[in-house]
């Protein structure tokens, strides 16, 4: 079994990039016309319950979704790759270093869930849990994780692209796994590059003076950058910028 994804480039350096949980591999459309694809080919993956991926069944765990990563790098021949997760993906991301040791050469994690759970305000996660059957509480969840601050026209288009691209097991299912299947433990001191991109307006715990007590501490090689005028979804609210920061972290990985 092989994810569905999308090759995008034809750099001699390979990068994986995963979704959100309210997303596809269309939420990096609006970035990445800016990435350097001379130096790097990239992989937009959809996890198993989503996009391509979405009638493929699983256990929807960050050690399941890592794996599947790790057998889709050995699909493409990629002996070593780069890892791009996204919230949710975020904490897969951390999994897929873990799990892949070396083979990982870096790391970017964008508005990241940690290594140790999702751990959001019970009003935020009854919120979050509800938007998987009602379009009411997605729209309250995009609000809450963007500042309240975009229009009605964005949130009608992130409930589209959301009800559009993925099973609502496996939202239900991933939801579950992050908040139940942490390993910081496991991978507290790990040395493998990484770049934190962290949303100006986002939400605890995705906030610059939370990740500088937690990621900034548990990684000795973890960098961070913030996005002004952004909330949990920089590549879609400020995508040159983001572009910028994925180019210049990656190039120093060469």
């Amino acid at each position: 079994m092989i994810l569905g994804h999308e090759l995008y480039g034809n750099g001699p350096e390979g990068v994986i990039v995963m979704h959100d949980f309210y997303g596809c591999r269309q939420t990096w459309d609006f970035v990445r016309h800016f990435f350097d694809t001379k130096n790097f080919t990239f992989a937009f993956a959809e996890l198993r319950g989503y996009g391509e991926s979405r009638n493929i069944p699983g256990e929807y765990t960050p050690q399941e979704a890592a794996a599947d990563v790790l057998v889709l790098a050995d699909n493409l021949g990629w002996e070593q790759f780069h890892i791009i997760g996204h919230s949710m993906s975020g904490m897969l991301a951390q999994r897929v270093v873990l799990d892949g040791d070396k083979r990982v050469k870096s790391a970017i994690l964008n508005t990241p869930v940690a290594a140790s759970g999702l751990g959001i305000s019970r009003q935020a996660a009854a919120i979050i849990g509800e938007s998987v059957e009602s379009n009411a509480a997605l729209a309250q969840s995009l609000a809450m994780l963007t500042g309240q601050r975009l229009g009605q026209e964005w949130i009608d288009f992130k409930i589209r692209q959301t009800r559009s691209t993925r099973n609502k097991d496996a939202q239900t299912g991933y939801l579950k796994g992050v908040a139940t299947h942490g390993f910081l433990d496991k991978i507290q001191g790990n040395i493998t590059p990484m770049l934190v991109i962290i949303g100006e307006f986002d939400i605890e715990p995705f906030t610059e003076a939370t990740t500088k007590e937690t990621f900034l501490k548990w990684y000795p090689n973890a960098e961070m950058a913030v996005c002004r005028n952004a909330g949990h979804y920089p590549q879609q609210e400020t995508p040159v910028y983001v572009a910028t920061l994925i180019n210049e972290f990656l190039r120093k990985q060469l």
